[in-house]
């Protein structure tokens, strides 16, 4: 996969970014990064859905069958050492996050029908362990360490796993909308997911709203990164809450922090990264789906700062790392870290260039920012397909769209397609 904007550290973010999710390949699984070369199931499935998938789609399938222990046929839950696994952590459901998209990328039914298992039961052993008056109990996603909590909650993995986070909680959604989908293509009753995904839809926005954006957690006056992304990205927010996140939920000089305000206990920059990462730093995944998520909402502003800021971020290191200071946008964490990698491929794929991928279509809704004024993806790999995509132009208003050369009033294609295509789009 080539990238060509006329911008050569855009074009040089790109290929490092492909290269990195290349090189975060072991065993035949992706592993999480330079310093952590083991498979994590959040890591991966993260990654996987803001890119990694569609990069390496046979990989990624073999990942997420990896991380299902056949004993419990439910998604693993990652553990930590401040706070401990199952039920403190509680963001295993994310697995299905994976493996939708694993299935989007490449239409395999029989890998669907398995996920669907695995995702139905990792509901209901949620159903069973940690729902609670409407929402699920469990740590905010990845934020597994003390410097992403107060001072009482450290080394009190109970206390941690009695809260009732945003972004836990969308994730949950969210796979109660995969497995409505999946159960609609396997020909079963969607409707039980659906309904359960309306009522926590309804009791996120009532108990997580807080005035002008959602709350790191019932009764936090703080804001996750992650879970405002999610929230907007999969449409828990209307048009008019996501307005007004865009608004006030601000970046860094460096971009979108995991957090914010940040703790001041955690603020100094202690000799362990973990006494101080997960407070107000930058990550460049939670940078992805912001971005995906503003691209999605046509906020152009919000989507070319975030796509800025990652793109300096990535020429500063030679491969993308763990996390970023919000301050300096000094590098931290782990070199080669596959979700941060994986970010800047989303931002790419489905901001830029729009891709919208389906059971049997990708269809396009690109945003370009007003600088670039022609760009070309070549080399994209989509199930049969080989594409190459060339938008001329800036916006989100798309003045025509032709495939081979052929002018099409539809902005999309089907996935029974094979071989070489050409799609160009002119906006404007």
């Amino acid at each position: 996969m080539i990238l060509e904007t006329g911008h050569a550290t855009s074009d040089a973010a790109y290929a490092k970014a492909v290269r990195d999710v290349a090189d975060s390949v072991s065993g035949g699984a992706f592993v999480a990064g330079e310093s952590w070369p083991t498979v994590w199931v959040r890591d991966a499935a993260y990654a996987i859905d803001l890119g990694a998938g569609l990069a390496h789609p046979d990989v990624a399938a073999a990942t997420m069958r990896g991380v299902v222990p056949e004993k419990t046929l439910a998604w693993q839950q990652d553990r930590c050492a401040h706070f401990g696994g199952w039920p403190r952590l509680t963001d295993s459901v994310v697995g299905a996050v994976g493996a939708w998209a694993c299935f989007t990328a490449t239409g395999d039914r029989d890998f669907l029908r398995w996920s669907h298992t695995v995702t139905t039961a990792t509901l209901a052993r949620a159903e069973r362990e940690v729902f609670d008056g409407g929402l699920f109990r469990g740590c905010a996603s990845f934020m597994e360490s003390n410097s992403g909590h107060p001072p009482r909650f450290a080394f009190r993995g109970r206390a941690v796993g009695a809260t009732k986070a945003l972004s836990t909680n969308v994730l949950h959604h969210r796979a109660y909308t995969v497995a409505a989908r999946s159960a609609e293509l396997l020909d079963e009753d969607p409707e039980p997911f659906e309904k359960k995904a309306m009522a926590l839809k309804q009791a996120i926005n009532d108990r997580l709203w807080h005035q002008d954006h959602y709350a790191y957690y019932e009764g936090s006056d703080r804001w996750e990164g992650l879970g405002n992304a999610l929230a907007v990205l999969w449409d828990i927010a209307d048009d008019d809450r996501a307005n007004t996140i865009f608004r006030t939920v601000t970046p860094t000089p460096h971009g979108l922090p995991c957090l914010w305000p940040r703790y001041p206990l955690w603020r100094p920059w202690l000799l362990r990264d973990e006494y101080f990462y997960h407070n107000g730093m930058v990550w460049p995944f939670v940078q992805g789906y912001w971005a995906w998520a503003a691209a999605t909402r046509g906020a152009t502003g919000v989507f070319t700062a975030e796509l800025d800021a990652l793109t300096d971020l990535a020429g500063r290191a030679e491969t993308f790392h763990e996390f970023y200071r919000p301050d300096t946008g000094r590098p931290g964490g782990s070199a080669r870290q596959l979700w941060s990698a994986a970010g800047y491929l989303a931002m790419v794929h489905y901001g830029l260039f729009g891709l919208r991928l389906a059971p049997d279509e990708i269809r396009f809704r690109p945003l370009v920012p007003d600088r670039f004024n022609k760009i070309s993806l070549s080399g994209l790999k989509i199930r049969d397909l080989v594409l190459t995509i060339t938008i001329t132009g800036a916006g989100n208003k798309i003045r025509t769209f032709a495939v081979d050369g052929v002018e099409q009033t539809g902005h999309a294609l089907l996935t029974t397609l094979t071989g070489p295509h050409r799609v160009d789009i002119a906006l404007g």
